[in-house]
């Protein structure tokens, strides 16, 4: 009897990645919104009390009134949060915009290289702010603009958390969440605009200083954070 030896068939193409059949992405997003469904359990009436008193400045002097520390700890939480999510949304434009990089090194590296970046930046502009204010403004006025800065990032991440979401999960194109994205990041700055010029800048005459400040210490930052994500990416090309 012949034995016939079986040809081998064409090479297969593995499968492009998908961030949806990745274990580790599914379990992050599970304790993301894990996390935040337990703060805003514990501590939903303190953080809307929080973001009222932001924009609303008859009620911004009572911003610190009984604060305990499991609202400063679950603070911390969704600050960190908003931190991921936005890493989310780096990794979402960088997989569009620079393939070559995702070819090259893990994509949990990634996501986890620009959690970390995000985490740096908002600490040390948050320091920068208080140097800055500690410099120029009152106290109170400094503590006030602090709280205002973390309560706004606070809600932009828990209104990304659907849309990443949805992007991951549900197959909806990336121009749309990033378009999505990049609208409620635009409305957070002009929010942040907001509360500057009415907790530093109560007077029509101060909208020069108000915009100089603002640019010099939110605009400006974040265009070399962004500018310094893009060299670090090109490195990262050119080196592996």
């Amino acid at each position: 009897m012949m034995i016939i030896p079986l040809t081998s068939g064409m090479p297969g193409e593995p499968l492009p990645y998908l961030l949806h059949t990745d274990w580790m992405i599914t379990i992050i997003l599970f304790l993301c919104i894990l996390a935040t469904s337990f703060a805003f359990s514990k501590e939903k009436k303190y953080l809307l009390q929080q973001l009222k008193a932001s924009f609303t400045s008859r009620e911004r002097s009572s911003m610190f009134d009984e604060v305990t520390t499991s609202n400063i700890y679950y603070k911390i939480l969704l600050v960190i949060l908003s931190c991921v999510l936005l890493g989310f949304c780096f990794y979402g434009y960088y997989a569009n915009h620079t393939p070559e990089l995702f070819a090259q090194i893990p994509h949990i590296k990634i996501l986890g290289g620009y959690t970390l970046s995000i985490c740096l930046f908002i600490f040390l502009k948050s320091t920068l702010y208080r140097f800055i204010n500690w410099v120029f403004f009152q106290k109170v006025k400094n503590s006030l603009w602090i709280a205002s800065f973390f309560n706004l990032f606070i809600w932009l991440g828990v209104l990304m958390l659907p849309i990443v979401l949805v992007t991951i999960y549900f197959d909806i194109s990336s121009q749309i969440s990033l378009l999505m994205m990049g609208i409620l990041i635009i409305f957070a700055k002009f929010s942040l605009f907001w509360i500057c010029f009415s907790n530093f800048f109560e007077k029509i005459h101060g909208v020069f200083h108000l915009i100089l400040y603002f640019c010099a210490l939110e605009i400006l930052p974040d265009l070399l954070f962004w500018k310094g994500i893009e060299l670090v990416n090109n490195n990262l090309i050119l080196n592996f």
